[in-house]
């Protein structure tokens, strides 16, 4: 159904991705798997014939024979959606932010089909539902900014999904989804598949969602180095073999130390939105070198309780940094209390290259230039990117990279605190070692405190000196990774336990 022969993409006569050689038949699950900047993103976007600002394809792309690489937009436009459509890694910048969440899956069907106004809006009922919107209160009626990253991920699948195409290309489809959500998005996206004969094509850095595929292809430097069905298994190249060893982090052993006083403590923070509150007298704590994991499902409340503290929404609540009272938003808890956002495309100015975007929290720190210039080279090798970043702009980046430059530009002002919401979701097995092994000895060196929201239960079990559940705008559980996932209380800390297969 879909052939792509001898793919190739460059940018400003860089090679990107090349001879790539892929076929994908009539309602079969394929997933492409590979490290950070291995060309899987770019691969996808070819499938649509779709490229990125800067970006050249070559080679063919055809799907049931019609060559796509320089086909007319109109012609495009006829087969995005009814035939094949495209989940994409970062919703925030999928969505249009004016328009109401009903409206712009509406849109697709009414652009598509000869379906009446109540006939659609029934669609669109139907397919907030399946994906769980409904579940959590979200309604057609909503923006995109009001939603969170997960309920964002959702909408934008149920936009893929509207005209039951023959093929569906997800990238990333659940980087952003809690492991509840993620399940029943993947298990919508199966269901999709073995009902209507539709292909899915799953681009994805986390095994897991891999595993869910009768066939796996790893990409690495832009090209495929191996594809089969027990390629987890039993890897044949390098590739295969460095993502099938890299599948968990060990850290050191944490020592028992005398407790210390709070670095940064939140109470009682409420935030108001659409006439509800959204956050319920929440709040937090973390000393020097403590590790903090906020969890909870998709729509919690997480992320909008980290924002507010940092000034982003209008609040009401406590904060005390250094044992002194602050203000929301204010340019001392601005100093030393750093966020990595969730969605790094949208975080960044993109007409700014790397070196200004990382050294933004530093225009107001009395630097040279050149003592800015060497903060950023020396935040950007913690994370393991070079100097020749640093006059590229964000666009020319995979998401993983995205995320590892939003994550050092947090680190460049050398923050007492870093607030981290996801911060190895868009990074592969091999990176999110570097990265976690990264944050573990910033706070045994430095004394960083870390507050950090995450999905990945893994993750958090690994890395987390305490952890606080949230439930529709509250905490409603507290405790050690021993305590939540050995004896959880409250039902969502169950819910996410038992789903994620830590259950006692």
């Amino acid at each position: 159904m879909l052939q792509l022969e001898r793919l190739s993409a460059t940018a400003g006569g860089t090679p990107l991705v090349h001879d790539v050689t892929l076929r994908i038949r009539p309602g079969e699950r394929a997933a492409i798997v590979g490290a950070s900047g291995s060309g899987k993103s770019l691969t996808a976007r070819a499938m649509l014939g779709l490229p990125p600002a800067g970006v050249t394809f070559g080679g063919s792309v055809r799907i049931d024979g019609d060559e796509l690489l320089g086909m007319p937009d109109r012609a495009l436009a006829r087969l995005r959606g009814p035939v094949i459509s495209m989940v994409f890694q970062e919703p925030a910048t999928a969505l249009n932010p004016v328009k109401r969440i009903g409206a712009q899956i509406d849109e697709i069907i009414r652009l598509h089909s000869d379906s009446s106004a109540a006939e659609r809006a029934r669609t669109v009922m139907g397919l907030l539902d399946k994906t769980g919107l409904t579940d959590a209160g979200v309604g057609p009626e909503r923006y995109p900014h009001q939603l969170s990253g997960g309920q964002r991920q959702r909408v934008a699948i149920a936009i893929a999904v509207a005209l039951s195409p023959r093929l569906v290309v997800a990238d990333e489809p659940t980087s952003a989804l809690d492991a509840v959500t993620a399940q029943r998005v993947l298990d919508l996206l199966e269901a999709l598949t073995a009902e209507r004969g539709t292909a899915l094509v799953l681009i994805t850095h986390d095994l897991a969602v891999a595993r869910r595929a009768e066939r796996i292809v790893v990409m690495a430097d832009g090209t495929i180095a191996e594809t089969g069905t027990e390629v987890l298994a039993r890897p044949q190249s390098d590739a295969g073999r460095a993502l099938a060893g890299s599948r968990h982090v060990t850290l050191p052993p944490r020592t028992m130390t005398t407790p210390r006083a709070p670095v940064l403590e939140v109470a009682d923070v409420r935030v108001r939105r659409g006439g509800r509150e959204v956050v319920r007298g929440a709040g937090f704590q973390v000393a020097p070198g403590e590790r903090v994991a906020l969890v909870g499902g998709s729509g919690s409340g997480k992320t909008t309780l980290v924002r507010a503290v940092l000034g982003l929404l209008p609040m009401e609540g406590r904060i005390t940094l250094s044992g002194t009272p602050v203000p929301a938003g204010s340019p001392v808890l601005r100093r030393d209390a750093q966020m990595v956002f969730q969605d790094p495309a949208t975080s960044f100015n993109p007409r700014h290259a790397v070196l200004r975007v990382v050294t933004e929290p530093l225009f107001r720190a009395g630097l040279s230039r050149a003592e800015r210039r060497e903060r950023a080279v020396a935040a950007l090798a913690r994370v393991g990117l070079g100097t020749e970043v640093l006059a590229r702009k964000p666009h020319a980046f995979s998401g993983g990279q995205r995320q590892r430059i939003a994550i050092a530009r947090a680190l460049v002002a050398r923050p007492k605190v870093v607030l981290a919401d996801e911060p190895v979701s868009a990074l592969d097995a091999a990176l999110r070692g570097q990265i976690i092994s990264l944050f573990d000895r910033l706070s045994r060196e430095d004394g960083l405190g870390l507050v950090f929201i995450a999905h990945d239960l893994a993750l958090v079990r690994t890395l987390a000196d305490r952890i606080l559940v949230m439930d529709d705008g509250a905490v409603v559980e507290s405790g050690t990774p021993d305590d939540i996932f050995g004896r959880p209380r409250h039902p969502a800390t169950k819910a996410l336990v038992e789903e994620a297969g830590d259950g006692p």
